[in-house]
């Protein structure tokens, strides 16, 4: 998420004024211009719908991965200790 901020605050140009969103418009940089000329800047997650999702997905798969290594190794071991003359 850091790095979709950093990507979303070095494509704004230095003239740019606005709203630019990124991740399925979960993330916001937003550059204002100030009265006194200054440019102000905002960045933050506007709907953490997304990030949400993205977080139990990625939880979900990287368990699935440990299982099935687990299960793997398991069998391996199995097989080793099956195989004959060792």
């Amino acid at each position: 998420m850091a790095a979709t901020l950093l990507a979303l605050m070095f494509s704004t140009g230095s003239d740019e004024v606005g709203e630019r969103k990124a991740f399925f418009g979960s993330m916001v940089f937003e550059t204002v211009e100030k009265d006194n000329g200054a440019t102000g800047i905002t960045t933050g997650v506007d709907n953490p719908v997304p990030i949400i999702v993205l977080f139990l997905v990625l939880t979900v798969v990287l368990t699935l991965v440990q299982i099935i290594y687990r299960g793997l190794k398991e069998r391996r071991d199995q097989l080793l200790r099956e195989k004959p003359g060792t």
